[in-house]
């Protein structure tokens, strides 16, 4: 198969799988989403392993920025009203992000935002922003639904790329499965 009808096939294949799987798993698929993308964002088509690690490295690191971010808006320990203190928070945690991206393992820096912003899209459904549940051990925190999601959103990038092979590689090195 030429490279881009492989692209193709293995693309919505997979997104296929990932949506009709999503449907009963308790687990929110945009993360993952972005995860697969990011996946390829970070060299996945070379270097695989090194990738879905710098995924999670990046992701994660935004969704713990975005994380600490909730919990001072909610906290608010200043006079400040709330249209005042959300944006210097958001502020101190883009700098915060920023600073960070000056460390090799967390270089890329718009990866970072995609978990900050993966961060505040699963909190913006109700009940999510509250310091009850951002403090839980349960699956409706941020910091316990968004890294597994994003790992599997990697692993789908992972797959991706190993489809996308296998469909492009001419039919005689393809190796016959039993």
């Amino acid at each position: 198969m030429k490279p881009l009808a492989a692209l193709v096939c293995a693309n919505v294949m997979l997104a296929i799988a990932m949506t009709f799987s999503m449907q009963s798993a308790p687990l929110p698929m945009w993360p993952m989403v972005i995860a697969w993308a990011a996946f390829f964002h970070l060299g996945g088509m070379q270097h695989a392993p090194s990738a879905l690690l710098a995924v999670l490295a990046h992701a994660v690191f935004g969704v713990l920025a975005g994380w600490l971010a909730a919990l001072a808006i909610l906290a608010n320990p200043t006079a400040l009203p709330g249209t005042v203190w959300v944006p210097l928070v958001v502020g101190a945690a883009v700098g915060l992000m920023s600073a960070a991206s000056g460390w090799s393992r967390l270089a890329v820096l718009p990866v970072c935002v995609y978990g900050f912003a993966a961060n505040w899209a699963f909190l913006d459904v109700p009940g999510r922003f509250d310091p009850a549940v951002l403090t839980a051990l349960r699956a409706d925190n941020v910091m316990i639904a968004l890294p597994p999601a994003l790992l599997i959103g990697g692993l789908f990038g992972w797959a991706n790329v190993r489809l996308i092979a296998r469909l492009s590689a001419p039919a005689a090195t393809r190796t016959p499965t039993a």
